[in-house]
């Protein structure tokens, strides 16, 4: 597993991700029957399918937001301008150049650039960012999920996402009640050994602005609530503009799996993947048994990967403006 993971994160690793996004995205293509759909091009809602795809770019400030007040949480001098611009830059990359990890790398960048001194807990920022989106996607999953009992009596399949999306949600709140109770000198001492004294100070002083700070870390939960909801509106709106009446929570489930499959680094950007569960869950709760409903399912899938690319290029124009907007502290003469 540890090789494959390695191989992964080389050039050649790379170009087999991004192999397996093209395959998969040519192969959505290839499924839909176009002449079909073009017989019924008059029956899809263009403004509604519109007001999708701004309800996803609204997101994308939500999540600068969010990363934000973790930043200011740790007394770190940096402005919302800063954390926006970074956010934009970082859904570029995530899309199109570095893998499923890209963005984050394209934020470390600047983290490291702009904080000297705190890059450390620049970094724990963006950790805790991934974390508390993944426990709050998986809680609303799991939510969803309990509120289908006949679905799960019915689906294995279900029975088992439910399980892991619980697991993911409890466990995660467990970990970091845990993390922030205890202090890191009472660690075990294999831990301790192993991080040595600088790590344990460095890893204490983010444990304690996480303690003084409750009210921003609440606030980051609820901004990442709604961040999800919105992106699950979104997706509920586009698959009725194509005529695909889905229920919002099973939507929301569905969404709550592709999303969460991108965190695998097998493709880019999720691109293929992401769509793939977003269909096999929709089919799971048998809600594609029409095959209608399945040409309509196959279109919605690509244009939530549409939207996704759409917003991503957006972030391209914002690398391209990055000198301007985050120009880099200059170095005194000598």
């Amino acid at each position: 597993m540890r090789r494959l993971s390695a191989l992964l994160f080389t050039p050649a690793g790379r170009v087999a991700r991004y192999m397996v996004s093209g395959a998969l995205i040519l192969w959505l293509v290839l499924q839909v029957d176009w002449s079909r759909l073009r017989a019924v091009r008059g029956e899809f809602s263009w403004p509604t399918i519109l007001a999708a795809l701004v309800l996803v770019g609204v997101t994308f400030p939500l999540q600068a937001w969010r990363w934000w007040l973790l930043l200011r949480a740790q007394n770190l001098p940096v402005s919302l301008h800063w954390a926006h611009a970074v956010t934009w830059i970082g859904q570029f990359y995530n899309a199109f150049l570095l893998g499923g990890l890209g963005g984050d790398a394209a934020r470390v960048y600047y983290d490291v650039r702009d904080l000297p001194g705190r890059r450390a807990a620049g970094i724990a920022t963006l950790l805790l960012d991934r974390i508390i989106g993944l426990i709050v996607l998986m809680a609303i999953a799991a939510a969803a999920l309990a509120a289908r009992p006949s679905a799960l009596d019915a689906s294995n399949q279900l029975r088992g996402l439910f399980l892991t999306a619980a697991t993911v949600a409890f466990g995660g709140i467990f970990a970091a009640a845990a993390l922030l109770r205890f202090d890191p000198n009472r660690w075990p001492g294999p831990i301790r050994r192993a991080l040595g004294p600088d790590r344990l100070a460095g890893i204490a002083q983010l444990l304690a602005a996480m303690r003084a700070a409750p009210g921003a870390h609440v606030a980051a939960i609820a901004v990442s609530t709604a961040i999800w909801l919105l992106d699950f509106v979104a997706t509920w709106l586009a698959a009725r503009a194509v005529g695909l009446p889905l229920p919002f929570l099973e939507t929301c489930v569905a969404m709550s799996v592709a999303y969460a499959v991108t965190f695998l680094p097998i493709s880019v950007g999720g691109h293929g993947v992401r769509e793939g569960a977003l269909l096999a869950t929709l089919a799971a709760f048998g809600l594609l048994a029409a095959e209608v409903a399945h040409e309509r399912a196959l279109l919605l899938a690509l244009l939530v990967w549409a939207t996704t690319v759409f917003w991503s290029l957006v972030g391209g124009v914002v690398v391209l403006a990055a000198p301007r907007l985050l120009p880099a502290a200059r170095t005194p003469a000598p």
